[in-house]
């Protein structure tokens, strides 16, 4: 039996002309770097979102000059994007109008004990 499995390893030899060119396993490899250096960035972007999760999301139409407002907070870098610009106002003008807010609470809390009121006197 002959030996014709000579595992023999066989240097490349690139001329200074190739040695420029990338081959697809070099593509792979910087490819794998690249990725290797953007992923914390990328980790930490998600990450963020995820803690910046809020939990009601709400539609709305705007005036130019309420949207303006928005726009200006968020050109100024104070806000990251137009929904944090606006949670912070929204958040602001309930602040704002508590007084309003808890008499609002107060009479919905009248009503909802007279509805309660009326089931019993019209339950069998």
């Amino acid at each position: 039996m002959s030996d014709q499995n000579n595992d023999q390893i066989v240097p490349i030899v690139t001329t200074p002309h190739q040695q420029n060119k990338n081959t697809p396993v070099d593509d792979v490899v910087n490819a794998i770097r690249d990725f290797i250096s953007k992923a914390p960035d990328t980790i930490n972007k998600a990450v963020e979102r995820a803690v910046n999760v809020r939990d009601t999301t709400v539609l709305l139409r705007l005036a130019d000059s309420e949207s303006d407002a928005i726009d200006t907070l968020v050109s100024a870098g104070i806000y990251k994007s137009r929904a944090d610009a606006a949670n912070f106002l929204i958040a602001e003008g309930i602040k704002a109008q508590s007084e309003l807010f808890a008499k609002v609470q107060s009479k919905m809390e009248e009503i909802e004990k007279l509805r309660s009121e009326l089931r019993q006197s019209v339950a069998p």
